[in-house]
């Protein structure tokens, strides 16, 4: 009867599994170990159940109560593990196994573990034993990219597997990474641009979703990151507007189905706008943006390379907001994450040069270099350092031991040509110029037109500078044959550039320029059209500027006999002229649409006639000392007048006109 029940219970379960529903099939997982405690089928049912429920703490738990059954759940037991960031102990739990279930967990463990080329390698295997699973491609794809090795990722693309970038976004994204990683931003964008139209396809199938209605997908929380690869591409490229606005977007969007944007695509998010705002603008925000983007959750689903970026942010930011303390504690930190890392000696020589301690900060990255010599970070910040020192010759000296490929990239090749014109070396700027066109030109980088582009422009830049025309069409020429043929602009450089070393061949360039056609112009007609008059120019502009003499030259040579009504007319238009009204001087600063209180009448009076002035001094008389110096009165009368007072005197009647008598005084003053 019993063994009865159990099969009605397996049944059951089975259907369950069928139609995805764990929650219910759970409790009848658990009955049948119950009923059957050393039932091998049951316990694999119900952590079968736990797993697919998200539920690794009890998977883990059931599966350490196994007891000898433990060892034919190892699988599981590694799956468990790895789920719970415990990567070492699922290591220890796959142990040897060698099906292919397990070294694709494998694979994936070492991943998480920042192994990114024994992942790799694994995951080619893997890929050649089975074509059809184009997944085990991205992620070898997925790999590459993290480790540091976009070169790679693009070679594992070439050939026949290229085909299979117009089937899955999921490659496609993939390679813009690796395109974005060798400074490849218009192809990036190319492809960026492929893999959202394929998610989208795939998103309005499943979701069967009509074509009138596709837009609301932008929003989707699966093209989240494909939106904030393109805001990176952007930024890159000097777009910030751009760039800002995408990044806004994906923050602040939810999907269409409740569904939220991947915690990891939002740290990145996060950090790359913070990346974009200018030194010391919007610092709280920037710093609770980034402690959102640092958490410790995140530490796991984060690759290597993305959680030192992170972090390195926030010690810049604490740096910038004058957290000194805080900013060292992150710096310990990062020391014991990722010892000898070159962005964690970066940091902390920013924090050395932060607190005025430049001799440290150059020891610092000296030191660096003595241990790890050529990297490329570190050198890059040596010559930063000595640049702000004006060191220029020791600053073009640590960029020329870059290699070639990084050398030849534009905004190095610009600082390395800069630093040589500061030290007045052109000679020195010019063949470090032909270097790169060689690198850009000759090597398997020479279909980065747009890099080449650009390293082009630089060059023709310096040329006109120097004057040296030979460098000049040199320089034009291969920017038509391998960049851009119909780039008007470099036509004409080279036609310049060509008339005074090789006139024959800028006339066979000069044949290529589009001159504007004059077909529908009489030349006849021109010729007896009268001459334009200029309406500005005046004969009392003529008369100055020059001797008369030459005025009437002027009309002679026109071969035409000027009428006199003409004449007057125009002396009577500069009569006309003459009458203009004078304008109206106003004071300075004076506005008129607040114009204040009305001007002072008196303005015009000297200062000691005004009344003002006079009641003032009269204030100030009744201060004035008398006696010898050092006495003070002691009473009011010493400051009055002394004599009889005039208060109630009558005005003499020998002045009948009844004026004061200095009234005339004071009108010769005014005159004044």
């Amino acid at each position: 009867m019993a063994d009865d029940d159990i099969g009605e219970l397996f049944a059951a379960i089975d259907k369950l599994f069928e139609t995805e529903d764990y929650e219910m099939a759970l409790p009848l997982c658990s009955k049948a170990t119950e009923m059957d405690s050393k039932n091998l089928t049951a316990r694999k049912c119900r952590v079968f159940a736990l797993l697919n429920l998200s539920r690794w703490s009890d998977a883990l738990q059931v599966i350490d109560n196994a007891g000898s059954d433990k060892a034919s759940l190892s699988f599981e037991l590694a799956y468990c593990y790895y789920r719970l960031n415990r990567f070492q102990d699922a290591l220890g739990a796959i142990g040897k196994a060698a099906d292919d279930r397990s070294v694709r967990l494998e694979a994936q463990v070492r991943y998480r573990m920042g192994d990114y080329e024994a992942s790799a390698k694994m995951y080619e295997k893997l890929w050649k034993e089975d074509k059809d699973d184009t997944g085990l491609l991205v992620n070898t794809l997925a790999s590459r990219v993290s480790g540091d090795r976009p070169a790679e990722a693009l070679a594992v693309m070439s050939g026949p597997n290229a085909e299979l970038l117009d089937e899955s976004y999921e490659l496609c994204f993939n390679m813009a990474c690796a395109l974005i990683d060798e400074g490849r931003l218009s192809e990036a964008e190319t492809r960026l641009q492929e893999a959202k139209q394929l998610c989208s396809s795939e998103l309005q199938a499943a979701e069967d979703i009509p074509e009138e209605d596709a837009q609301i997908l932008e929003d989707h929380e699966e093209l989240a990151a494909i939106h904030t690869q393109r805001a990176c591409v952007f930024q890159r490229r000097g777009m910030t507007d751009e760039a800002n606005e995408l990044y806004s977007r994906v923050l602040r969007q939810r999907g269409s189905d409740g569904g939220e944007v991947d915690v990891t695509v939002l740290a990145i998010a996060c950090n790359n706008t913070i990346a974009l705002r200018t030194e010391g603008k919007s610092l709280f925000d920037s710093l609770k943006r980034i402690n959102i983007a640092s958490k410790e959750s995140l530490e796991h689903k984060l690759t290597r390379k993305q959680t030192i970026e992170i972090a390195i942010n926030k010690c810049l930011l604490l740096l910038q907001a004058r957290r000194l303390d805080e900013a060292r504690r992150e710096l310990q930190r990062l020391k014991e994450n990722f010892p000898g890392h070159p962005r964690v000696i970066m940091v902390q020589s920013a924090i050395s040069y932060a607190e005025k301690k430049t001799k440290v900060c150059e020891e610092t990255l000296q030191g660096y270099l003595t241990e790890h010599p050529g990297d490329e970070d570190t050198l890059t910040a040596l010559a930063q350092l000595y640049a702000q020192q004006r060191r220029f010759d020791r600053a073009v000296e640590v960029l020329c031991q870059l290699p070639v490929r990084r050398r030849s990239q534009p905004h190095t090749l610009q600082a390395i040509v800069s630093l040589h014109q500061k030290q007045k070396s052109p000679d020195k700027a010019v063949s470090c110029i032909r270097e790169t066109i060689e690198f850009w030109t000759k090597s398997q980088a020479s279909s980065d037109e747009e890099s080449l582009g650009s390293v082009l422009r630089i060059a023709a830049q310096l040329a006109l500078q120097l004057k040296d025309n030979a460098f000049a069409a040199e320089v034009f020429q291969l920017y038509l044959e391998k960049v851009d043929g119909t780039d008007v602009e470099a036509l004409c450089g080279l036609v310049r550039a060509l008339a005074s070393t090789d006139i024959k061949k800028a006339e066979q360039y000069a044949q290529r320029l589009k001159v504007p056609d004059y077909d529908h112009l009489d030349a006849e007609e021109l010729e007896q059209a009268p001459i334009p008059k200029i309406a500005h120019l005046s004969t009392k502009k003529i008369s100055k500027g020059r001797p008369a003499k030459d005025a009437e030259d002027d009309t002679a040579a026109t071969g035409e006999e000027v009428d006199s009504d003409e004449d007057a007319a125009a002396e009577g238009d500069v009569k006309r002229k003459k009458k203009k009204k004078k304008h109206i001087r106003l004071p300075k600063n004076f506005d008129p649409e607040n114009p204040g209180p009305p001007p002072d009448p008196e303005r015009w009076l000297p200062k000691r006639e005004r009344t003002e002035y006079k009641k003032r001094m009269k204030k100030r008389d009744k201060h004035l000392q008398r006696g010898p110096q050092g006495t003070m009165p002691v009473d009011d009368v010493a400051f009055r007048k002394q004599g009889p007072s005039t208060a109630q005197v009558e005005v003499s009647s020998d002045n009948r006109s009844g004026k004061p008598r200095n009234q005339g005084r004071k009108k010769a003053a005014g005159k004044k």
